[in-house]
């Protein structure tokens, strides 16, 4: 008797998320939310809105590019868009390697590269780099 009642309990609960996700895949954005386009996976801040007679709004954006990277110029979506959770601003989030998650330009150009550690084999890397491309009459054998 007391699975039966928390079984109903769990399908009404489970019938509610389903309408509330329904309502959120199917409601119009507002300025200041996030969206993605499922395309080319940029995503930002909704500017402007343009309702249209006959299928989706066309939305613009402004891109984000982190939490201290503001994206300067918008871009439209047009009707290629999906909302989306606005993303962490929290700096105090952990990457998968236990790192500190840096908001970055490119993939391979940290913001701040005075936040990385560097570990010693990075030291000895950098140094084998420098005497690399030192001049040839600066080189120590």
């Amino acid at each position: 008797m007391e699975l039966e009642t928390r079984v109903a309990k769990l399908r009404t609960e489970l019938e509610e998320a389903e309408a509330a996700l329904e309502f959120e895949k199917a409601r119009m954005p507002s300025p200041g939310d996030f969206v993605r386009c499922p395309l080319t996976h940029f995503f930002g801040r909704v500017t402007k809105v343009t309702p249209r007679p006959n299928g989706r709004p066309w939305i613009e954006i402004i891109p984000y590019l982190g939490p201290d990277l503001p994206g300067h110029s918008s871009m439209d979506l047009f009707d290629s868009w999906e909302l989306i959770d606005a993303p962490a601003d929290d700096g105090s989030e952990k990457s998968a390697e236990g790192s500190l998650g840096l908001p970055t330009i490119a993939p391979f150009m940290p913001a701040r590269a005075t936040l990385l550690a560097s570990s010693p084999v990075e030291v000895e890397v950098e140094d084998a780099l420098k005497q690399l491309w030192a001049p040839s009459n600066r080189v120590n054998s």
